[in-house]
């Protein structure tokens, strides 16, 4: 008898303790890897992953994280390869110009793929650094601040059609759904400036389904990035993605339209000083210098403003309502600075330079962060020390911008919504206390993987903003009303409720 039929009668005969012994070693296995048992956390999670990710299922677990660092402290182990940190010492360490630190394979779940093989979006571009510098390179002069101003006219006709739609409110002294709106005219003005053209999601609301498609797979991405391995077997196959979304393709209906409107623009090529899109700004990149960014670079990055920037500028713009509405001490200095020196339609120039309206969209950012997750990285191949720790090369670590963002020895009082804690000679002690806040300050991420479209949805907030106080008074719909959201990846908050007048 050979010794493998030998080894499969010992597993038949004793099959009720072998399997037993298996699982056992595996879950002893997981708490001692990579010297992580050193770390405190909850005992349970050390031995598995499912604790954690019930966590983010539950949609709190910003609120979760925040608790285990009160409890434990600023390095927190809450899976048997994922821990988390707080230290903001260690932000240039993990995050980095310079750090060896990846990002972890959750951001493999949202890699995409055609003929050429992976679509080189820098949100999952992981470990080719030369190939992410080239796609953060190839269109530099378009997410700019100096880019910006070649969009701004293309946001504009999207502002007066939400106008016109907040006069109707105004006119009827209904309420509705303030969130709700403010994601449709993200959707309209990232698609307006991208393109030349929007959608029209303002008057007919989701019907590509785009929005809806994001939303679940971000969920979806929140909880099973966690298990970034059986991602090939769920929706990383075509054929379960086919099943589960019903046959929806409103992903491959906006990349057509990517690419139709790439076609136009071969038809008639843009030239210097005509009115320029985002599109037609790269493609005129490519006619001065052909090498620079190939076509399927440019859909690529057309495609990531709409998938990324719609959502992140909604629930920033969202945030920003919802704190000077429970805070009117901050929303009176606020109409008082913006009705004392803009006036309709707002430039988003003079309305950068006003500094507490700035203030206002920091400190709201700083207080309801787009993105709610821990943004995570793999330790280097050498190893490393973290907080004190020595952590095996291969775990995982990573901050969270809600838990940095509440850090009372870098934002004393965490809780509070305070502008002025952004302008020197009022909150903030002296430079080096401000610069402290900036580098802890993540709701766009840090180092070489902040986000391209950053300045965009800045543009965006700082118009719309300064609009609405121009032309209305707001309040919320109900006395004592919170901010309702769900922490998957996005915090995207829903019914949030308000009520306008015209001034």
């Amino acid at each position: 008898m050979s010794v493998s039929q030998e080894l499969l009668n010992f597993i038949y005969v004793y099959w009720k303790w072998v399997f037993p012994l298996f699982g056992v070693a595996y879950l002893v296995s997981n708490r001692f890897q990579k010297g992580l048992h050193r770390i405190p956390g909850p005992w349970l999670n050390s031995f598995s992953t499912l604790p954690r990710m019930w966590s983010v299922y539950k949609g709190k677990h910003h609120l979760e994280d925040l608790e285990l660092h009160a409890r434990y402290g600023k390095v927190v182990r809450v899976a048997p390869n994922l821990v988390l940190v707080s230290d903001t010492s260690e932000i240039n360490q993990i995050y980095g110009i310079n750090t060896q630190f990846i990002k972890s394979r959750f951001y493999d779940l949202s890699a995409v793929y055609d003929n050429e093989g992976l679509v080189p979006d820098t949100f999952v571009l992981r470990q080719n650094k030369a190939l992410h510098s080239r796609m953060k390179r190839n269109a530099a002069n378009a997410y700019s601040v100096n880019g910006l101003m070649q969009f701004e006219p293309w946001i504009d006709p999207v502002v007066t059609k939400l106008i016109s739609i907040f006069d109707r409110y105004a006119a009827s002294g209904t309420a509705f759904d303030m969130g709700d709106m403010l994601k449709r005219f993200a959707m309209d003005a990232v698609c307006s400036l991208t393109f030349g053209s929007d959608f029209n999601y303002l008057e007919k609301g989701d019907e590509m389904k785009f929005l809806k498609s994001m939303s679940l797979f971000t969920a979806y991405m929140s909880i099973f990035g966690h298990v970034a391995w059986l991602h090939p077997i769920l929706l990383g196959n075509p054929y379960i993605a086919r099943i589960v979304s019903g046959g929806d393709s409103s992903n491959d209906a906006m990349l057509e339209i990517s690419s139709h409107e790439l076609g136009k623009f071969r038809e008639s090529p843009p030239a210097e000083g005509d009115a320029m899109t985002f599109l037609s700004r790269l493609a005129l990149n490519q006619s001065t210098n052909p090498k620079l960014i190939t076509d399927r670079e440019i859909l690529t990055h057309a495609f990531g403003n709409i998938s990324a920037g719609s959502d992140t500028t909604a629930i920033a713009m969202g945030s920003v309502i919802y704190h000077l509405l429970v805070n009117r001490a901050a929303y009176n200095r606020l109409s008082d600075e913006i009705r004392g020196q803009l006036s309709l339609p707002v430039g988003f120039q003079e309305a950068n330079a006003l500094p507490y309206l700035k203030a206002v969209v920091q400190e709201a950012m700083r207080m309801h962060p787009s993105v709610g997750q821990v943004l995570g990285r793999i330790v280097p191949p050498a190893g490393a020390t973290v907080g004190g720790y020595k952590i095996g090369a291969g775990a995982e670590v990573g901050m969270s911008p809600w838990v940095l963002h509440r850090d009372p020895e870098v934002f004393p009082d965490p809780d509070s919504f305070k502008p002025e804690r952004w302008i020197l000679g009022e909150g903030v002690r002296d430079e080096e206390h401000l610069r402290q806040m900036n580098r802890s300050f993540f709701s766009f991420g840090h180092g070489t993987h902040t986000c391209t479209g950053k300045h965009i949805s800045l543009m965006e907030v700082t118009k719309l903003i300064p609009t609405l106080l121009l032309r209305y008074d707001l309040e919320l719909a109900e006395v004592g009303q919170t901010l309702k959201f769900n922490n998957w990846w996005f915090t995207q908050h829903h019914d949030l409720r308000a009520k306008i007048t015209r001034r």
